[in-house]
């Protein structure tokens, strides 16, 4: 790894908490757009859509949202969210975490984990027995009955076609090979190809999720009205802006603990291109004007996207 210059590190640091008084408004560019240390404009955020890490990471939060969200998704009209608990993060016994978009439990005990996924990656169905797995042993009490264990969903909202047949929502099912027979344990999957146009409900969803300028107030008031909020308000700049932040202090804190070994410096170094490669990967930044302020080559930014998948 190619570790900036000291004076590039510092400016990053300040960079990064500086996106927090970020304002777009119609598309001017203004002073507070600016990177200090570089003169670089910043992209301003009202690009950003539903289906991106970072707005989705303030929408979750919204139980509405999650509700409306779930009903078209698992195709349940009657689906009531009782809390939902955005990057939500579950350990396995031998201590490696998972931070969740979002963990929703609804009214009967249930509890659905959210993904979006942009990056096309051959390995969503591994990690969804993963989530599942971790999700179950989190979630159930010790000494609870195996008939009470809770029923666990994991759906995958994708920028692409995860199974590669044109649908726009797939749900997956335990079936005995033999006779066609299905089976419940509770667990199930479902993945969303959040760029089918065919018409159904989450079809239409999926248009407002991955449109930047797309509503739709008649069938999804609460998506559009999170949405628009974030995108339109002062209020959800501030939200979009403390968000980036947190981003920046778990990136700095987990590069600290990956390089103590090497050092706090460098430690801090690996967290902030971390950063930097989120923010990124939502078209906040170009590679060119990440590694230009990091004082890196456009190759290391682009090997910590690799890396975040």
């Amino acid at each position: 790894m190619v570790v900036p210059r000291r004076e590039s590190l510092q400016e990053i640091k300040t960079y990064v908490p500086f996106l927090t008084v970020l304002c777009y408004d119609g598309g001017q560019d203004t002073a507070a757009d600016e990177w200090r240390g570089g003169g670089q404009m910043v992209r301003d955020m009202g690009g950003l859509r539903p289906i991106d890490d970072l707005m989705f990471r303030v929408m979750a939060r919204d139980k509405a949202f999650c509700g409306e969200l779930l009903r078209v998704l698992l195709q349940d009209k009657g689906l009531t969210v009782v809390e939902c608990e955005p990057q939500s993060a579950v350990t396995n016994p031998h201590g490696r975490s998972v931070v969740l978009d979002a963990l929703c439990e609804l009214s009967g005990g249930r509890f659905v984990d959210v993904e979006v996924q942009r990056a096309d990656r051959d390995d969503l169905q591994r990690r969804a027995r993963y989530h599942a797995s971790l999700v179950t042993a989190d979630r159930t009490r010790p000494g609870t009955p195996f008939k009470d264990v809770p029923d666990v969903c994991v759906a995958f909202v994708c920028e692409f076609d995860p199974l590669g047949e044109g649908r726009s929502l797939y749900h997956v099912d335990r079936v005995v090979r033999e006779s066609g027979r299905t089976l419940e344990n509770g667990l199930s999957e479902v993945y969303v190809n959040a760029l089918a146009r065919d018409g159904t409900d989450v079809s239409a969803l999926m248009r407002v999720f991955t449109e930047a300028e797309a509503y739709d107030e008649g069938r999804f008031p609460e998506t559009s009205r999170v949405k628009r909020r974030l995108r339109e308000t002062e209020e959800g700049r501030k939200d979009m802006g403390s968000v980036i932040e947190e981003i920046r202090a778990e990136c700095i804190a987990e590069g600290i603990e990956t390089g103590r070994a090497e050092g706090i410096a460098e430690g801090e170094v690996r967290g902030t291109l971390k950063t930097l490669g989120r923010l990124v990967r939502d078209g906040l930044v170009s590679v060119q004007d990440a590694a230009a302020s990091a004082g890196v080559d456009a190759d290391e930014i682009r090997r910590t996207l690799a890396a975040e998948g």
